[in-house]
């Protein structure tokens, strides 16, 4: 019984010791490292633009691996099924714009090994937040073409999340409490469906083409019922 307790105890320990000693020394450690794309030996992709005073654009870079030496397994939401490969979505949030109305990101673009696993880079996700839309608003898509519809764009496009601003719904008589904007590229808009989107825009990209030279161009501009603070659901913008 009391080796039975000695056991429990340990175990108690070793999570406590894990919580309070490790992982905060890991955090510390990682937070003294500098950002990727801050070294001369970092090889990325760029991708820059304008933005409201008050907002943080970030991405997460999505890549997929196998090969013969992979080690890692995945699930399908579809399915449930295990399946052979691994899966990472990598956090980019360092700005290396000086100003605080643009923003700059750096990410990796060549493959890397992972658990045995040849990753590759499958999806980037670019979006903004502020205090008034903590889900995120302006978020763009970003694949690789798979398909002959799927037509990829020239890297000196132009990609724009216009008139970002909070909604008045008539029929509710209340206000979004996210931020909707217009997209356009190349100053055109696709649909008229991209006039008002909470959702994600999707382009695409020839992911081969990309080099140390490669820059992304994408503007998100407030519009004049773009918020900063939570508004009165009735009220709307003061």
């Amino acid at each position: 019984m009391k080796a039975g307790f000695k056991v429990i105890f340990a175990v108690i320990g070793f999570f406590i010791f894990m919580f309070y000693v490790v992982y905060p020394l890991v955090e510390w450690y990682e937070s003294r490292q500098p950002p990727f794309g801050s070294s001369s030996e970092d090889q990325y992709i760029v991708i820059r633009g304008k933005k409201p005073k008050d907002a943080e654009v970030t991405a997460y870079g999505t890549f997929f691996g196998g090969g013969e030496t992979c080690k890692s397994f995945s699930w399908s939401a579809s399915d449930g099924k295990k399946r052979k490969g691994g899966k990472a979505d990598i956090l980019f949030e360092h700005n290396f714009s000086e100003s605080n109305n643009s923003y700059e990101l750096r990410l990796p673009f060549h493959n890397f090994i992972s658990s045995g696993c040849d990753m590759k880079l499958h999806q980037i996700e670019v979006e903004a937040k502020n205090n008034f839309d903590q889900v995120g608003f302006a978020k763009l898509r970003i694949y690789n073409p798979t398909s002959t519809d799927e037509k990829a764009l020239p890297f000196n496009s132009l990609i724009e999340a216009r008139d970002c601003r909070a909604r008045y719904y008539e029929d509710l008589k209340e206000w979004s409490t996210g931020l909707a904007c217009s997209f356009y590229t190349n100053a055109k808009m696709k649909d008229k469906k991209d006039l008002v989107e909470f959702n994600a825009y999707t382009i695409y990209y020839d992911f081969s083409k990309f080099n140390n030279d490669t820059v992304i161009h994408y503007d998100i501009l407030a519009g004049e019922n773009y918020r900063s603070e939570p508004l009165d659901k009735e009220k709307g913008p003061k």
